[in-house]
């Protein structure tokens, strides 16, 4: 948000909250817990203070740009971004004669912070890819074949390392 010349303050919450899987039975005390696993949206708030002096028509634009569902990075985690989107028009407090405007956006986002992609040369043998996550995620995994010789034979073989 620099090029519009908005400072962020962002508050975000320590953790997404779990969904919880739990029923009450009739007549007993307290409730079943299957166990949760599994986590609901996480509300990455943005307090935001535009500095630059700007049209009603400029800053049009950059509620229509901030209004689509995009990748969120903070300037404390460069190399993270969280996948979010407005789902609720914030109210804008306009400062006299447009030279300031206050807003706050509350992005709806998925439960995590996502790395971003990095590519691993594959290797003959075994290739170790790292994963620095703290949550479980699904795999994306993309061979593409830069030669113009045919592959074949190629074996992908899964394994999982548990502490």
């Amino acid at each position: 948000m620099d090029h519009w010349g908005v400072i962020v303050n962002a508050h975000d919450v320590f953790a997404p909250p779990k969904r919880a899987r739990k029923v009450q039975i009739p007549h007993r005390d307290g409730a079943y817990d299957y166990g949760a696993k599994n986590y609901e949206e996480r509300i990455l708030s943005l307090e935001c203070l535009l500095t630059r002096e700007t049209t009603r028509a400029d800053f049009r634009e950059i509620i229509y740009q901030l209004s689509q569902k995009r990748n969120i990075t903070l300037w404390s985690e460069p190399d993270k971004y969280y996948v979010g989107e407005l789902y609720e028009s914030p109210d804008v407090n306009v400062w006299f004669r447009d030279k300031r405007r206050e807003f706050t956006l509350n992005f709806i986002c998925e439960p995590f912070a996502y790395k971003i992609v990095n590519s691993v040369p594959i290797v003959t043998g075994t290739n170790v890819i790292p994963y620095n996550g703290t949550a479980e995620t699904p795999v994306l995994l993309i061979l593409r074949n830069p030669n113009p010789v045919s592959v074949s034979n190629i074996t992908i073989t899964a394994m999982i390392e548990r502490d």
